[in-house]
């Protein structure tokens, strides 16, 4: 049977375009060359038993994720991305905070990005950018199983950042509206963030997408000699939040350092964190898990006063076998460090063991326990805060598929 010849030039369309697309995983980008597209997948499908859903008991929870990858170059220099993930869940927390429903469609790195290699090269994006703070790259399915602090940071945001290197540091720095992709930017004020790594690694970009279990990197693989490596970061995050009627200073400073050294790698990260912090993202976690984020002394104080605290973190991870990762995660959390009157403000800790195995390049499972010790749980009318160990424990299990 022939063709017609529009059905010829519709079909010679597109294998044209296939022709020029790349298959990519979730992070891989066409590094040169215009007209090239990388498009790559993520899916998960993940259980939850969680015992943090308050005093009705632990609740049981099927969840899915996929997430979508698309980058073009337009030209050398030039490039936009889309990247964006898709919770296709019916409400977990139905049964004790049904108001609390999570998102189920978040945006992520999507932007203009606008390259200038060379000796010192640079990288300018421009759109829904990581907020440069910190270690961003934890093995972890979600926040439940990440460090509760990283929540302060704002991950994701809306603004403008450049990256770059030059002499013996990477370093990063970013413009954003400070309230995070989950919220509204209701005021003029505009959030600042820096960070600088010793050595330099030479990328410019100091925040790869490692956040999926299938591509987080095994100590054993990527140190194959295990050979002894160091790296230092300094960070800093200053903004200011619209609590009305009261304007609250919002900033954190940090340092950490990552180790290398034969099957292992370590992590460790401090945080000194000042002024208020309400943002509208937090409400889509369990009451139970992060209303602690919320500096409670913030608005009873004066103005001029602000709260201060600490979020410290360590982990380990131990590349078992060239297939195989074991993870240890440890986390002291004083949102109040000057006050402890309420439960809210006291010292949270959380421990979590996680274990990974990859079947095939890019097809991973994982099995994550959480333990908390949050002394702000449970305290709720006629509950008694001695009633805060239930819901301490969390066991979530994934199987992921990146393409």
């Amino acid at each position: 049977m022939l063709l017609s010849r529009r059905m010829r030039n519709i079909l010679f369309i597109c294998l044209a375009v296939l022709a020029s697309i790349a298959p990519a995983g979730a992070d891989d980008l066409p590094q040169s060359g215009a007209g090239k597209t990388a498009i790559g997948a993520y899916l998960e499908f993940s259980y939850m038993d969680d015992r943090g859903i308050g005093w009705s008991g632990s609740e049981t929870t099927f969840a899915a994720r996929a997430k979508l990858n698309i980058a073009h170059r337009v030209y050398d220099d030039i490039l936009i991305r889309f990247n964006g993930e898709w919770k296709p869940t019916v409400n977990g927390y139905s049964r004790a905070y049904g108001q609390m429903k999570e998102r189920e469609a978040n945006p992520q790195d999507t932007y203009f990005q606008f390259d200038h290699p060379g000796e010192y090269p640079l990288t300018l994006r421009m759109g829904v950018v990581k907020v440069p703070f910190g270690h961003f790259d934890t093995l972890a399915l979600s926040p439940r199983n990440r460090p509760a602090g990283m929540t302060r940071t704002r991950e994701w945001d809306y603004g403008i950042r450049a990256d770059g290197s030059a002499w013996l540091v990477d370093w990063s720095l970013a413009i954003v509206n400070g309230e995070g992709t989950e919220g509204t930017d209701s005021n003029s004020a505009k959030s600042v963030a820096a960070r600088i790594v010793f050595p330099a690694a030479g990328a410019g970009d100091m925040y790869p997408e490692t956040l999926e279990i299938t591509g987080y990197p095994n100590p054993r693989a990527a140190n194959p000699a295990g050979e002894f490596r160091w790296q230092f970061g300094a960070s800093a995050y200053n903004g200011q939040k619209y609590s009305t009627p009261i304007k609250q200073k919002n900033s954190h400073y940090g340092a950490d350092v990552k180790l290398d050294y034969s099957i292992f790698s370590l992590k460790a990260q401090y945080t000194f964190l000042e002024g208020g912090f309400t943002d509208p993202s937090v409400v889509s976690e369990p009451a139970s898990t992060f209303t602690e984020l919320q500096y409670s002394s913030a608005v009873s104080t004066s103005i001029d006063t602000y709260p201060r605290g600490y979020a410290a973190f360590a982990e380990l991870a131990a590349g078992i076998s060239e297939k195989t990762l074991l993870t240890l995660m440890g986390e002291m959390y004083d949102p109040d460090s000057e006050s402890s009157a309420t439960a809210k403000q006291r010292t949270k800790q959380r421990l979590v063991i996680g274990l990974k195995h990859d079947f095939r390049p890019r097809v991973s499972a994982a099995l994550f326990y959480t333990l908390n010790d949050n002394p702000a749980f449970g305290v709720s009318g006629n509950i008694l805060e001695t009633d805060h160990w239930k819901g301490d424990e969390i066991l979530m299990a994934a199987m992921a598929v990146q393409f």
